[in-house]
């Protein structure tokens, strides 16, 4: 990228500058590069900008290369060209909101991965629920328990994430035994450092590309998002 900066600065001066100050020794470029640079300061702050920019996204692509890394569960499909990330939590209103878009869209659309990233930060039920949820693929129930958790009206506690475990027919004493694998800890603590190293504070948040959504979408910001996406 410096090397990159430094040709930029040349080649502007080659270009601004007449050709018979071309014919310079090497031991007075530097002279000249700085000579340049004070006349023209908008042009470091612009570049230092242009720098700083560039660093953030590789950062976040880094991030999300590890979520992908991550074994979360989700809706994924043969001939999918796209995939979004959501980072939820089962006690934010915001994401149970977001559900019937999500549903909506991944039933027009065959060609979407869905992944649904645990990332219980509102309570310890919060907490529980999620250990629940991720404790149900070994009964490969994980994505209709989940809908089922988000479907459930006011706060989810231990009761309620109990009886909807049974109502969906989940073996309760296998999934309380299930809840208690470290992989299942593990994994949350995996998903929450890369939530910190991303930034999220709050849920919803969503990612599609490299880019990063933040708080609830409706069907209309999905399509038109993953329209864009698909455009490149």
């Amino acid at each position: 990228m410096i090397k990159i900066t430094l040709f930029i600065v040349i080649h502007c001066f080659f270009l601004f500058t007449p050709a018979s100050s071309h014919e310079l020794k090497e031991e007075q470029i530097e002279k000249v590069i700085k000579k340049f640079l004070i006349k023209n300061p908008d042009l470091i702050k612009s570049i230092l900008d242009d720098h700083d920019s560039y660093l953030k996204k590789e950062k976040i692509k880094n991030n999300i290369e590890l979520l992908k890394k991550i074994k979360n569960p989700g809706i994924y499909r043969s001939e999918s060209n796209i995939t979004v990330y959501e980072f939820f939590d089962y006690n934010c209103g915001y994401c149970k909101s977001v559900v019937k878009p999500i549903m909506d869209i991944l039933s027009e659309d065959k060609k979407i991965n869905f992944v649904f990233v645990e990332f219980p930060i509102l309570s310890e039920q919060s907490y529980i629920a999620s250990k629940a949820a991720l404790a149900s693929k070994k009964q490969d129930l994980y994505n209709k328990f989940h809908i089922s958790l988000m479907k459930i009206k006011g706060r989810v506690n231990e009761e309620k994430v109990f009886k909807t475990a049974k109502n969906i027919g989940l073996d309760i004493n296998k999934l309380k035994k299930d809840m208690n694998n470290p992989e299942i800890e593990q994994q949350l603590m995996k998903n929450r450092e890369i939530a910190k190293l991303l930034k999220l504070n709050g849920t919803p948040a969503f990612i599609i590309g490299d880019i990063i959504y933040p708080g609830a979408l409706n069907l209309n910001n999905l399509k038109e998002i993953i329209k864009k996406f698909r455009k490149g």
